[in-house]
């Protein structure tokens, strides 16, 4: 279980949520993931795609994160652990994020403090890194603008802020501060060996 479930004391968590904020914020979360796949769709497709693996974590996490800062704190972490185990989201209650999130694959951790309309598209996520600093969204966990991309196993590490607008690529892993709109890229693959060498090694192989 991640450390930073118990690393916030709850008054520095956030101010108590109505339901009906909860209930908001699942609405945008459900409209982003229906926006991103069909227009008008059927009630089964929009049924199936409630219960995919992703959003039926994230409407968990909401369920999680209401129980917490309302002082249900017990049960906040019981489904914080029963969704992990259910869908490899894991997001403690601990975690603030923002309406209209878009998960694209799971596994997904994020520990932190997270603005609205973020996607992460998965196999990565934010988390706290070996510095103990806070810089408002706990203890050595970064700060995370509106309108953030992640690209798949993408992932933040550490007490840094991630600006608005800011696109990290595929297997990025950012450890500092990224400006507002930056896009950030990891180097790309390299071809080692050509096709000629690789056909060579392999006649040696069979001679």
């Amino acid at each position: 279980m991640d450390p930073s479930i118990d690393a916030t004391p709850l008054d520095r968590v956030a101010l108590r949520l109505t339901w009906a904020q909860t209930r908001h914020n699942v609405r945008r979360d459900y409209d982003r993931l229906l926006a991103s796949m069909e227009k008008n769709a059927s009630l089964p497709k929009k049924l199936f795609w409630f219960l995919l693996p992703t959003f039926l974590g994230l409407f968990l996490y909401r369920l999680s994160r209401h129980a917490y800062v309302n002082g249900w704190r017990n049960l906040g972490r019981l489904l914080y652990l029963f969704n992990t185990y259910l869908t490899r989201i894991e997001i403690p209650p601990t975690t603030s994020i923002g309406g209209g999130c878009l998960l694209g694959h799971s596994p997904i951790t994020l520990c932190g403090h997270i603005g609205d309309n973020f996607s992460c598209m998965g196999y990565g996520g934010i988390g706290g890194g070996f510095d103990g600093q806070d810089i408002g969204a706990g203890p050595g966990l970064p700060m995370v603008g509106d309108n953030v991309v992640m690209a798949i196993r993408a992932v933040v590490l550490g007490a840094v802020h991630i600006g608005d607008g800011a696109r990290l690529g595929p297997s990025t892993t950012v450890t500092r501060d990224v400006p507002v709109g930056s896009i950030v890229a990891a180097a790309p693959a390299r071809i080692t060996r050509g096709t000629a060498e690789v056909a060579a090694a392999a006649a040696g192989v069979a001679e």
